[in-house]
């Protein structure tokens, strides 16, 4: 399909009701044209990756995401969720498992364009997505949480001129119920990130649920990941406490309902024509 027909397709879901204020991150994925101030973030972003791939084969040992059914096969109020195993990643490999440039600048479109101020990422890396979400002038407060203490100091070294954004070394749900649940206002967005398991992933935003704001971003990144995460978006995209829920394919986008909003299901936007078809993968760190 054509950057044209593309174009003409999105105006079209805009015209049935998709948010308009996913305008520019979409038309930014289909075109590459961004604004002045979205390229001069990216590039702040892509100086620090490049830092890092600098340090070339020096490893770091990381937590993997852990095989399906690592939490079990339902989701209760007991799961607790457990880290994968340990893996070295060289410092070449972490630089590039952080966010593209590309995806890094639709998070950062999409973020201001929504004028939020306060988020959560659960899964920080080596702090590139934070990097880009942070950016965002409207964004006053982040809580960034990364399970591996190696990766909480790269991820501490990118951020350390950012004294709006709190980097947590702890796993996901201690993060929850200590520094997300004692902030002292409700978030505007999450970014689910780094647990890319059905369960777990189900699991942590019903954690998060009680600590966000109505008509709050939520992002599921990954969820093309296995068909085990494609089994988690399917069952996410149709949870009643979300508006609209949009398929992108590398990510999945939901937003929280606000008191006005009054349907029964979120209405669902299959944007991967637009785009484009993203692969279901086959995660190497879970073959025998």
């Amino acid at each position: 399909m054509t950057v044209q027909k593309r174009l003409a397709l999105l105006e079209k879901f805009f015209q049935e009701g998709l948010p308009v204020a996913l305008s520019p991150g979409l038309k930014y994925l289909i075109t590459g044209e961004r604004d002045e101030t979205a390229r001069l973030a990216a590039n702040e972003v892509e100086t620090r990756r490049a830092q890092i791939a600098s340090e070339g084969k020096k490893k770091v040992p990381i937590w993997y995401s852990p095989k399906p059914g690592s939490a079990g096969k339902d989701v209760t109020e007991n799961v607790k969720p457990s880290p994968g195993k340990v893996l070295e990643f060289t410092m070449e490999k972490i630089a590039r498992t952080g966010k593209s440039r590309k995806w890094g600048t639709f998070l950062h479109l999409l973020i201001r364009e929504f004028r939020c101020e306060r988020g959560v990422e659960l899964g920080s890396c080596a702090g590139i997505s934070a990097m880009y979400l942070s950016s965002v002038p409207s964004v006053r407060k982040l809580i960034t949480v990364e399970g591996s203490a190696e990766l909480s100091k790269i991820a501490e070294t990118s951020l350390k001129h950012r004294p709006h954004v709190q980097v947590v070394n702890a796993l996901f749900d201690e993060a929850i119920d200590n520094e997300i649940a004692s902030a002292t206002e409700r978030f505007d967005f999450a970014y689910i990130d780094g647990h890319h398991e059905k369960v777990a992933t189900i699991h942590y935003f019903n954690r998060l649920i009680p600590y966000l704001k109505e008509g709050a971003l939520v992002i599921f990144d990954d969820v093309s990941w296995s068909y085990d995460m494609r089994e988690a978006w399917d069952s996410l995209s149709e949870r009643i406490e979300f508006s609209h829920s949009i398929d992108l394919g590398a990510i999945g986008i939901c937003v929280m309902k606000t008191n006005d909003d009054q349907p029964v299901v979120p209405k669902k936007w299959n944007l991967q024509p637009v785009t484009g078809i993203y692969p279901i993968g086959n995660p190497h760190g879970w073959k025998e």
